[in-house]
């Protein structure tokens, strides 16, 4: 496996993770209750449910292959570590934006209420996904090598996935403080709290390790195996786990904290992980595409879930349509804003490669301009 074609493999699972996340939200946005209600929605939103799996999988891949090749320089606290460090506070900054209750400044200081504040903790994909790279830079800091640091981060995955159901049980806002809180759990409004969401992160490490150590060593088509039959493995596992009459745990909620559906997802990731690993290539319109949608993937998600769900600045699909369409409408809007990231994915590609200042100006004029908005605006 060239160099190349290990790029192009990353990005080919990134971009087809991008590619569900997009059509999954904006279908969700503006789909009836009653098309909800039906067995082939259960079956749809199960599936939709691996989205985030292997977006933070690819995270955790792409975090140990960038790692890997300048080793020396993240074990101390150096120039790379303080740039991995800002750009991933930098992402909880959007993380956070993007979960403003108002688009004013003095509103959100005078008339926030604890509604607005328990919408503006909560944690989403981009907040997981910073805390847990943070998380494993310090691993990498204390533990020195690449051994210890991969044997740790596997320790932290089994804890992550053995110990949610237990997390999920307690109300921590009076330990921790409403701020922290939603990392461990959903008692306050979280959407994917570090329990057991950075497992899947922490996962695509441990097999990115492995995979790099069978690529120096030409056993890249033995790693996909090995990679296919522990997925399967870890389905059969966590089906058979669960038809168990005994369990360790109280009551929990079996679809986000069950150690034995991490197992089913888990090894559905690795499932799909070892299919895109098997392919060279892609027809050139789908390859450009997908590869072009994945090496966007920030700038896709968030733009996507402002146009689908609104902001604090603007309404979205959500609330401009509403959830009134049938399934074939549903899907033809999923469709469309697919084709609207695309275009500006590649859009944007071109003026910042043809037209390089003009597009700084852009960027420089459109923040600025949110940000006199945001402190100027009254209420």
């Amino acid at each position: 496996m060239d160099s190349s074609h290990r790029i192009h493999f990353l990005d080919y699972l990134r971009g087809f993770a991008v590619v569900v996340m997009v059509v999954g939200h904006s279908i969700d946005s503006v789909l009836s209750m009653d098309a909800r209600a039906t067995e082939i929605f259960r079956l749809y939103d199960a599936v939709r449910g691996f989205t985030a799996p292997i977006f933070l999988f690819v995270a955790g891949y792409a975090f140990i292959v960038a790692t890997r090749k300048r080793w020396n320089e993240f074990v101390v606290l150096g120039r790379p570590v303080l740039r991995r460090v800002t750009k991933m506070f930098l992402l909880l900054l959007l993380g956070y934006v993007l979960h403003f209750p108002f688009f004013s400044f003095a509103k959100l200081v005078h008339d926030t209420g604890p509604g607005e504040y328990a919408q503006f903790f909560q944690v989403d994909v981009l907040h997981c996904l910073a805390v847990s790279i943070l998380l494993l830079q310090v691993v990498i800091l204390l533990a020195r090598t690449p051994g210890r640091f991969v044997v740790t981060t596997l320790i932290m995955t089994i804890v992550l996935m053995m110990a949610s159901p237990l997390v999920w049980s307690v109300d921590l806002a009076s330990v921790v403080s409403p701020f922290l809180s939603p990392y461990f759990n959903q008692q306050q409004v979280s959407i994917f709290p570090l329990f057991p969401y950075a497992g899947f992160l922490f996962s695509g490490v441990v097999v990115g390790h492995l995979f790099l150590a069978a690529r120096r060593e030409g056993r890249e088509r033995v790693m996909i195996l090995r990679m296919v039959i522990a997925g399967v493995a870890a389905i059969v596992c966590g089906i058979v786990f669960d038809v168990l009459p005994a369990t360790f745990y109280p009551p929990h909620d079996y679809w986000k904290t069950s150690p034995n559906f991490f197992l089913i997802r888990i090894g559905a990731v690795l499932l799909v992980t070892g299919g895109f690993a098997l392919l060279r290539s892609l027809p050139d319109v789908v390859e450009r595409h997908l590869v072009t949608l994945g090496q966007a993937s920030l700038m896709v998600y968030a733009v996507h879930l402002i146009l689908v769900y609104g902001s604090s600045a603007n309404d979205g699909l959500a609330q401009i349509v509403g959830q009134t369409l049938a399934y074939h409408q549903a899907f033809v809007v999923g469709a469309l804003v697919l084709f609207l990231m695309i275009a500006l994915v590649h859009g944007w590609n071109y003026l910042r490669t043809h037209h390089y200042v003009p597009s700084r100006v852009v960027q420089a004029g459109f923040a600025s301009s949110l940000l006199y908005l945001f402190f100027t605006k009254p209420w």
